[in-house]
């Protein structure tokens, strides 16, 4: 009996919806990436030819009719054949060291040669191609992706995306072909494990390693394979983190592959950059902001701001911690982005752009103030009583702040609203022995600020003998068995009296004992 081959059943109105845009929105990745690379090519003939560019795009549409090739392959082509791009590595990095966020090393000299093979035809145009692919990744998993895409000639199975921590371990951002079982498992690989990935992103050194050349140094390979090559992603010259490379089977690379492959990497290592949020310039930026975010007080990762000659103006609040203020009740929201200048316009004449500089070049702290300074950001500029402190953190400055007019204005507002309404705070410190109020309590209580405050134990003798009692009994509730107070009683001092009201809660300790009393004292 002859079986029927069953009719294919089409996929589910929404998942064909879909399949159909996916579609659709890789169609239009494609096309604008060819856009570029053809502008590209566009402008090199302008440039070359002193043509139009209607009669530059004539030219190339003219010689991809005649030989059959793509446009954008003929761009490509010609990209490659006029300008090789550049494959030589940047300076060797340091050794990786965390001190080096606290006291970033000076950058090195550009080396005068490096004897790298330049990228001629195919491998150009190749790497024109990827190059314009890898500026249209929206994160680092399409970056991953698009790496992939752009080795695949090569026979390469799988590529990985790793950033390099603070404390030398890889976290795994984007990944193409390994398995997802693979992925979970090293999302962070910390820097005691003896991987290739790991060395080469803390050395800064490529690695072109078969997987008994691995063995024989001890090294584990994530997701398997024959052959892996660990290149690190460089910004600005300081590694940033890696890429890894796998292929299943054996293969050779020669020196024109392994320009390529380098050529890639310098790339990838921009583009991946910048979707980190500017991880070259900020030292991991989810380590910063957990250390922003238990720090007290107005903190901020401040990051230079240059001009043309690479001199630095001014600083930008790239991240702030929680309790950040401008002085002017602006908080973290509102300042992050901002530039210092922004905030104080005198703070290049005063001599805090150029002291935050110094200690960016030299490493070395900054400490400015406390001085007068102009602070804008509120209804008029005004003259604050400011100080600061930065240290150099990774590429830019971890600083803090002070603003000690806005304490000295906030005790003023407490003192007015005491005035204002008869009030006043105490407080009886019964670990330490220690109390305190506030000068509106001596008034509403009629005691000297001389004589200092009452101990909570007298504090009943300075009502009158009739609610004495009362005052004693409830104090003694609140001490023995932390019930709060709220009560009334009279005052009489120097033949004068008159009623208060006096609300008192306990404090406790782990162990459940009074250890504190807080509270408020008014006239009625």
């Amino acid at each position: 009996m002859t079986r029927r081959r069953a009719a294919a059943v089409p996929p589910p109105p929404l998942v064909a919806t879909v399949q159909r845009l996916q579609r659709e929105l890789d169609a239009l990745r494609r096309e604008r990436r060819a856009h570029a690379v053809v502008e590209q090519a566009t402008g090199l003939l302008i440039a070359r030819q002193g043509c139009s560019p209607e009669e530059a795009f004539a030219r190339l549409r003219r010689i991809s009719q005649h030989s059959n090739i793509r446009l954008v392959d003929v761009a490509a082509g010609l990209l490659g054949a006029a300008a090789p791009p550049p494959s030589a590595p940047p300076p060797p990095p340091e050794p990786f060291r965390p001190e080096r966020y606290l006291h970033p090393p000076a950058p090195r000299p550009e080396p005068d040669s490096d004897g790298s093979v330049p990228l001629t035809g195919e491998a150009a145009a190749r790497y024109h191609l990827a190059r314009a692919a890898m500026a249209t990744a929206g994160d680092a998993n399409a970056l991953a992706e698009t790496l992939a895409g752009a080795v695949r000639h090569l026979g390469a199975d799988s590529t990985l995306l790793g950033l390099l921590e603070p404390d030398g371990a890889v976290r795994l951002v984007g990944s193409y072909g390994l398995p997802p079982s693979v992925a979970s498992m090293w999302q962070r690989a910390p820097g005691t494990v003896n991987m290739a990935l790991l060395r080469a992103a803390v050395d800064g050194d490529p690695l072109w390693l078969t997987r008994d050349e691995a063995r024989r140094r001890g090294y584990d390979f994530i997701g398997g394979g024959a052959v892996r090559v660990c290149l690190p992603l460089r910004r600005a010259g300081r590694t940033i983190g890696v890429a890894a490379i796998s292929w299943g089977t054996h293969r050779d690379l020669d020196d024109v592959a392994r320009a390529y492959l380098s050529a890639l990497a310098e790339v990838a290592g921009r583009r991946l950059s910048a979707l980190s949020g500017g991880v070259g310039d900020a030292p991991a930026a989810h380590w910063l902001e957990a250390v922003l975010d238990v720090l007290p007080g107005s903190v901020a990762w401040w990051s230079p701001v240059r001009d043309d000659d690479a001199a630095v103006v001014d600083f930008r609040l790239d991240r702030c911690g929680p309790d950040a203020t401008d002085g002017a009740e602006r908080g973290r929201d509102a300042l992050t982005g901002r530039r210092l200048l922004e905030l104080h316009p005198s703070a290049a004449d005063d001599g805090i752009v150029a002291g935050c500089a110094r200690a960016l070049r030299d490493g070395r702290p900054f400490h400015w103030g406390p001085g007068q300074v102009w602070r804008a950001g509120g209804a008029r500029p005004a003259r604050v009583l400011f100080s600061l402190r930065a240290v150099p953190f990774g590429d830019g400055l971890l600083a803090s702040w002070h603003y000690h007019d806005e304490q000295r204005r906030a005790a003023d507002r407490t003192a007015r609203l005491e005035r204002a309404g008869a009030v006043g705070w105490v407080e009886w410190d019964l670990a330490g022995d220690s109390v305190a109020w506030s000068s509106g309590a001596y008034r509403v209580l009629g005691r000297d600020p001389a004589d200092g405050p009452l101990p909570l134990g007298a504090l009943h003798r300075w009502a009158t003998p009739p609610d004495a009692p009362r005052v004693r009994a409830a104090l003694r509730a609140l001490i023995e068995r932390a019930e709060p107070a709220e009560l009334e009683f009279t005052v009489r001092r120097r033949g004068a009296a008159w009623p208060v009201r006096l609300v008192v809660e306990p404090v406790m300790d782990p162990d459940g004992r009074v250890v504190e009393v807080h509270g408020a004292v008014a006239r009625r």
